[in-house]
This record gives C-alpha cells, sequence and structure tokens, in this order.
C-alpha cells in the first residue's frame, strides 16, 4: 500500500516536513513548489508509515487502495509526475538532508514580544497568526470586519469541497490561544483607523484580499453578476441578500475558465438532494431546487492548454454525477446538464 495526494490538496507543505523518507515534491527547498498545482507521492519511495496522512490538514492524501471511482486517477497522476526520474537514495532509515542553518538577525534571548495586529480571518492572515504564535512571543490582535471568522475558507470555498473546508478547524485552534485577542465585526477606516492600529502595535500586517472586482469595460457588463457576489451568495455570506440571484434561466454564461468558474458551473448544475448535507446556505439551496439552469457556457480567451483551472478541478467537474461537458461544442436545447467550454473566445 502506498499513499496519493488527491483533489483537495492545499499545498501547505505539512506533509513534506513529516515524511521520513523525502517522497514528496516539489518541497518548499526546490524550485517548482509554489508553481504546481498540487503535490505529489512518489510511489517508489513512499514506505506507507502514513505520516503525511495523518498530518494533511484537509485529509487530501490517502492510501491508493482506498482510491474509488473518480478517485482512483490520482495514483496515476502522482506516479506520473515522477516518470523519468531517479528514485530518492536510499541513504537508512531516514531522512531528509538538512541544509545547513542560516542567521540572517541576531536576536537577543532577552528581546520582548512585538505586538501585532493581523487584520484578516482568512488563510493569508491565519498562517501569519501561526507563524507569530508558534515561533516568536508576538502577541496577536486578530481583525476581522465580520462577526464570523474564516475568510476565504468560509466564504469562498464551494460547500461541497467539505474537507478542503477543513483546513478553517486548524486555524480555530489559535482563536483562544492566550496571546491572541480576537476583533470581530471591526472595519478597519469605519471602527478603526489605520493611524490606531499603529499606535496599539508595533507592524500592522494586512491580509484583506482583493476586495472589489476588475471590470472588463466591455458593453452589458453592469448587468452581469461577479462570480465572488455568487460563490458569498451560496456560501451565505452576510453581504448578499438571500434574493440577489434567481435561478429562471434555462443558461447561464461565466466569463473566465478559473478554478471559480468550475465551482459556479458545478454547483449551477449539481443535483440539489447532493448538496443538502453540505454547508451551503439554505436560501441558496431552495433556489437552486426552483432552479430551470441546464446549461452553462465557460468562455475563456486561453486556448485549451492554456485555460486557468487546474487540473484537479476540471476531474472534479467531470466527476459530478450527471453533468456532460462537452468541448468546443455548439449550444443546445436538448434536455440534460450540461457545461459548454468554449476556449479562445475573445468578447
Amino acid at each position: 500500500m502506498v499513499f496519493a495526494i488527491t483533489q483537495n490538496c492545499c499545498s501547505d507543505a505539512t506533509c513534506v516536513s513529516v515524511c521520513p523518507v523525502n517522497a514528496i515534491h516539489p518541497t518548499p527547498e526546490e524550485r517548482a513548489f509554489g508553481s504546481t498545482e498540487m503535490l505529489h507521492v512518489d510511489p517508489r519511495s513512499c514506505i506507507d508509515c502514513g505520516a503525511c496522512a495523518d498530518a494533511c490538514p484537509i485529509d487530501a492524501i490517502v492510501p491508493v487502495e482506498s482510491l474509488f471511482g473518480p478517485e482512483k486517477v490520482y495514483a496515476d497522476i502522482n506516479a506520473a509526475y515522477y516518470e523519468g526520474t531517479e528514485p530518492a537514495e536510499d541513504t537508512g532509515p531516514n531522512f531528509h538532508e538538512w541544509s545547513e542553518p542560516t542567521f540572517d538577525r541576531i536576536v537577543p534571548s532577552a528581546f520582548k514580544g512585538l505586538d501585532v495586529a493581523v487584520v484578516g480571518t482568512g488563510p493569508a492572515g491565519m498562517y501569519a497568526v501561526e507563524d507569530l504564535l508558534l515561533h516568536t512571543a508576538s502577541r496577536v490582535t486578530l481583525v476581522d470586519r465580520l462577526s464570523t471568522p474564516g475568510g476565504l475558507v468560509k466564504w469562498g470555498v464551494a460547500p461541497d469541497h467539505p474537507s478542503t473546508k477543513k483546513v478553517g478547524h486548524t486555524f480555530a485552534r489559535f482563536y483562544d490561544h492566550p496571546r491572541l485577542k480576537l476583533l470581530l465585526g471591526t472595519e478597519i477606516g469605519v471602527d478603526l483607523t489605520h493611524e490606531d492600529l499603529m499606535k496599539r502595535h508595533d507592524a500592522v500586517i494586512y491580509a484583506v484580499g482583493a476586495p472589489s472586482d476588475r471590470k472588463l469595460g466591455v458593453p452589458g457588463e453592469e448587468r452581469a453578476h461577479a462570480a465572488t457576489r455568487f460563490v458569498a451568495w451560496y456560501n451565505g455570506h452576510p453581504d448578499v441578500p438571500a434574493d440577489a440571484f434567481s435561478l429562471d434561466t434555462e443558461r447561464v454564461v461565466v466569463i473566465g475558465m478559473g478554478n471559480v468558474a468550475l465551482d459556479v458551473a458545478r454547483i449551477l448544475l449539481s443535483d440539489p438532494e447532493s448538496l443538502s448535507t453540505t454547508s451551503i446556505a439554505p436560501h441558496a439551496l431552495a433556489e437552486l431546487r426552483r432552479s430551470r439552469v441546464r446549461e452553462v457556457v465557460l468562455v475563456g480567451r486561453s486556448s485549451e492548454g492554456n485555460a486557468a483551472y487546474t487540473r484537479n478541478e476540471m476531474l472534479g467537474l467531470r466527476a459530478t454525477s450527471g453533468i456532460e461537458i462537452v468541448e468546443d461544442g455548439m449550444l443546445s436545447d436538448a434536455p440534460g446538464r450540461r457545461v459548454v467550454l468554449r476556449y479562445a473566445t475573445v468578447p
């Protein structure tokens, strides 16, 4: 039995640090880290210890023999990553080849911890909080505009991706850390100013993401919806009213072919009953049950090989029951639920 990394891989490299035989790549020290869609387990080196699976915050690493249905392809994906490469040299029961430590700064042992404000409770903010609390003596004030923390993990991840959302549980353990003060329902620029934060803290980290959508400047776009607003709607974001969307048309066109576009298409066409056990907002589920949408057209300016979606997300869409994928196909009035991919189309 060996392990494989599956669709939900978040590439945070926790698994890399615990693997005793250096079987997971790319590592943070390798050039490809951060540019690949996911990490991969080398089946030739894996010793089936399960340390990576235990460490994975979102349960994306599973035994190959436990893969079933569409997930079986990830055994081949992991193996294909290492085709044409030499297996890692067996240097004994362990272990990583540690590089020499570097000390860019000399910090006195008596150096007191800093007071740091982190604005935003999404993944970027929480990774900063984690590092500050675990590796320094800093005191952290964690600020969020909303009354519920979570950021992109809570409001931006599709409800039928519960494993991805699980990383929020990892972050939540820091909310009651003795050196952290959680300040919710507080908007910088309204309730507090940047100057207020700077007066009370030694440093301020802003991790608030992109607050608005970029306009394309094409005629008629004022009548379109932003995908971020639709995602927020089906996740129950408090900024988006429950009646913001009415799915009373049979065809929806999505401009763009990134992972969010695929998420939108999948949610629009999935059997509502399959979403009923997820965290989807009740108003969104009710509207999906009334929905007349049968065809979603994804329009992208790139060719198929250069589309922005990751292979994992496309595999997830193709594995969704009852949805037909039509590549560069014609629009159709035939019965059935389908996603039509229109590549290299410029509005």
